[in-house]
């Protein structure tokens, strides 16, 4: 394994640890709904930006923990994730959606926006799990 392949490993580690994740939903739990998701070509809330800003905290805060534990620089994470978005296979990792959030108001939200959608999915009859018939599509596809 190569030494950004490894960095890129433990980075998405990391962002998938419970410590990370924890604080990820706590954060988007208080603020996702609190958002006005606006078409992005028109003016923002200012409200908006703040929460932002306080996201880009969160996380500046959780990678300055990760650079500290790994003996790394801000350098070393940004050169591997660069690499890991121009490379032939361009690698999908949990850790760079979180960080290009941080750094594109775009981007954070749409990561936002997935986050309140999901809060506000409720599930019905034709999404219930039955222990013994299984899943609707997976017993729908069965009997095919």
């Amino acid at each position: 394994m190569t030494q950004t392949a490894e960095l890129l490993s433990k980075l998405e580690d990391f962002f998938c640890s419970p410590k990370f994740t924890s604080a990820i939903g706590d954060f988007m739990g208080e603020n996702a709904g609190k958002l006005v998701y606006a078409p992005l070509d028109e003016e923002q809330p200012l409200s908006n930006y703040d929460i932002y800003k306080a996201y880009t905290q969160l996380i500046e805060r959780q990678l300055e923990d990760f650079i500290a534990s790994e003996g790394l620089t801000v350098k070393d994470v940004c050169d591997a994730c660069a690499a890991a978005q121009d490379s032939a296979e361009h690698m999908h990792l949990a850790a760079i959606d979180y960080l290009v959030a941080s750094t594109e108001y775009e981007a954070f939200m749409q990561l936002a926006y997935d986050h309140h959608c999901m809060t506000l999915y409720e599930p019905d009859e034709s999404t219930a799990w039955d222990a013994k018939e299984g899943a609707p599509e997976v017993a729908e596809a069965a009997a095919a």
